[in-house]
């Protein structure tokens, strides 16, 4: 088995990062500095929290401007290209 590392109340074992934490009365928890490190988190993200079974999945939003954005790169369209484009999608939207 890996050897532990603690990082204040967080325990990290083989890449993997795991902490205990309690939930208050509000329902909130609080997720530990290393964690928000790892991830990049700050106050005001966006997180997605996913039910799997028993086990509560934590991840960070992305957003899907940056994600096109990264997966398009540099696309840009001439004004003549965009006018052409145009022209066919009122075409398919006029044939209905």
């Amino acid at each position: 088995m890996g050897k532990n590392y603690f990082m204040g109340s967080t325990i990290i074992n083989c890449g993997t990062m795991y902490a205990r934490v309690r939930v208050d009365d509000k329902g909130r928890i609080v997720l530990p500095k290393e964690f928000r490190e790892a991830l990049n988190v700050k106050k005001g993200d966006e997180l997605v929290i996913t039910l799997r079974g028993s086990r509560i999945v934590i991840e960070k939003s992305e957003d899907p401007f940056k994600v096109l954005e990264e997966v398009l790169g540099d696309l840009t369209f001439s004004r003549e290209l965009r006018r052409i484009a145009e022209k066919e999608a009122l075409k398919s939207v006029e044939r209905g």
